[in-house]
């Protein structure tokens, strides 16, 4: 990024906020299907949802907001509804009521107003839900004799969730679908209206009456126009900078917002070279706001019922994640296709991918995909499981460093030049963890035997060194436990996942067996040593 001597004050400040003006940019598509769903003769209503701060709000002041001025000479009126700042359902359809008569005041002679005004009061005043909904039913169809249209943008919609009831929602429903009224409904939402309902809309069925617009990441064309537009405030950024961006954050607007902003504010205080050799610094900087921020989108495909699917989808292996599962995570572009070459790319980064249906998934930014992987490895799933990894690791770091030393991973790879298997595999942590330490700092271990996993070690530790491995494991051969760290290999996703389902009860018990008989036998071994 270059600021050139004419540049403003930082026009990145307005990030998370609602964009409007020549801030905001792209989206022509979604901006076009918005018109056509609620403008159009034959209307309806619209469900637009998608991540965290992905510019939901901001789209639709952009397609409708701002036009109300234009849209009150078609007698169409917009009315914007923050739901976040109602108690309970009474406080929202009386809102309603009150906006409405608010925004008709300036376009109906006073003895109309009069009329909305009177039929107002009895809603306020009514004594019970069925008297409130007649009185509000009565006040829309008046409505309609005007030829008035009520576009009702309900804004955070998911606080709904927490004070509708089922009735609410049927009432809702009909409202917007019966002809006697010319109500239209937008909602702004993370989840689907359908998660939002009680019982997933079993009953109620209210999620039925909406066109869903999932709203994504930026497109291709909305990415250049983003960068393209920058030229307007005076700044001009380079490609290696812009892949530096995509790296970290994707094509997610607020986060690249974020990250711009920050680093302007760098920029108007430093020289363009201290930047260069201080970028990292400031990538350590925000890093605690992209993790917050990482964990806000994860904590909405949770909600969603979407978290394990998605780690499958991503880490591997599947058990349970369908291609409905896979679809509705494209929709919401949590995760994303890359090519065989990104992958190979990727993996020579250590980030652990599979891929499925020829395809490999990683999340919407490579930073959270790693982001997501060091996080994953330090849940709390199975806690017998999780005791027999670690003392496992600690028995194993004990025997290397009464062997080698403190300084043992020298020696070992030598002793293990011969062994190509052992020598890649070795290299291949070493990788990992400094890969880890460089861009989580505090969050990574330096100890190398905290990056391997059941099989590996096994397979590249106990199994090489097991002479001195059979004082804990005695009393069956070398052949025997590497089939039972076959079996703990091959069960521990499941279980990671909190997937135990999907394995029979039979085989868990087999895992549970192993791990206590491995924990025995590595604390009577402690006791000796």
């Amino acid at each position: 990024m270059i600021l050139k001597e004419q540049t403003p004050q930082n026009p990145f400040a307005d990030y998370g906020k609602i964009i409007t003006g020549n801030r905001f940019v792209g989206r022509k598509l979604e901006i076009e299907s918005i018109r056509n769903k609620v403008l159009g003769q034959n209307f309806g209503n619209l469900a637009i949802m998608g991540l965290p701060r992905i510019g939901k709000s901001s789209l639709v002041w952009q397609a409708l907001a701002n036009q109300k001025s234009i849209l009150v000479d078609e007698k169409i009126i917009v009315i914007w509804f923050n739901i976040g700042q109602i108690v309970d359902s009474e406080s929202f359809f009386l809102f309603l009521i009150q906006k409405a008569v608010e925004e008709l005041e300036d376009l109906v002679n006073t003895e109309s107003i009069q009329k909305f005004e009177l039929l107002q009061n009895k809603i306020i005043n009514a004594e019970t839900i069925v008297e409130r909904n007649s009185g509000m039913s009565r006040f829309f169809r008046l409505i309609k004799t005007f030829d008035f249209r009520l576009i009702y943008i309900l804004d955070e919609f998911d606080s709904v969730s927490k004070c509708f009831q089922l009735s609410d929602f049927q009432f809702l429903r009909e409202l917007s679908i019966n002809p006697e009224y010319k109500i239209c409904l937008v909602t702004i939402s993370r989840r689907s209206i359908q998660e939002l309902e009680p019982e997933n809309g079993a009953i109620s069925n209210f999620f039925g009456v909406f066109t869903d617009l999932r709203l994504g990441m930026f497109s291709n064309n909305d990415w250049n126009e983003y960068w393209n537009r920058l030229t307007k405030f005076s700044i001009e950024v380079s490609d290696v900078y812009k892949n530096k961006v995509h790296y970290l954050v994707g094509k997610h607007p607020y986060l690249i917002d974020l990250y711009n902003y920050h680093v302007f504010n760098f920029l108007h205080s430093n020289s363009l070279s201290e930047f260069d050799m201080q970028a990292d610094e400031i990538e350590r900087e925000l890093s605690l706001t992209l993790f917050t921020n990482f964990d806000t989108s994860l904590d909405l495909i949770k909600e969603e019922n979407l978290y394990n699917k998605a780690f499958q989808l991503i880490f591997g292996p599947i058990y349970d994640a369908t291609s409905i599962d896979e679809q509705r995570l494209l929709k919401y572009q949590f995760i994303k296709s890359i090519s065989k070459e990104d992958k190979s790319e990727l993996l020579g980064r250590q980030v652990g991918l599979i891929t499925t249906h020829n395809l490999t998934y990683i999340c919407f930014s490579e930073y959270l995909t790693e982001y997501w992987n060091i996080k994953f490895a330090e849940i709390d799933f199975w806690p017998l499981w999780k005791e027999f990894e670690k003392k496992v690791r600690e028995i194993i770091k004990y025997f290397l460093t009464e062997k080698f030393g403190d300084a043992w991973e020298d020696k070992y790879l030598e002793i293990n030049q011969s062994s190509q298997g052992h020598l890649e595999a070795i290299k291949r942590l070493q990788s990992i963890r400094q890969y880890s330490i460089t861009k989580f700092g505090t969050l990574a271990s330096n100890n190398l035997i905290d990056y391997t996993l059941t099989r590996d070690l096994y397979d590249h530790f106990i199994s090489p060194n097991w002479d001195w491995f059979k004082n804990v494991f005695d009393t069956d051969s070398k052949k025997d436990w590497a089939k039972k760290f076959n079996v703990l290999a091959d069960i521990r996703n499941p279980i990671a996942h909190n997937n135990n389902e999907f394995l029979s009860e039979d085989r868990i018990l087999e895992g549970k067996i192993y791990c206590e008989k491995i924990l025995q036998k590595i604390s009577l071994l402690k006791n000796d040593l």
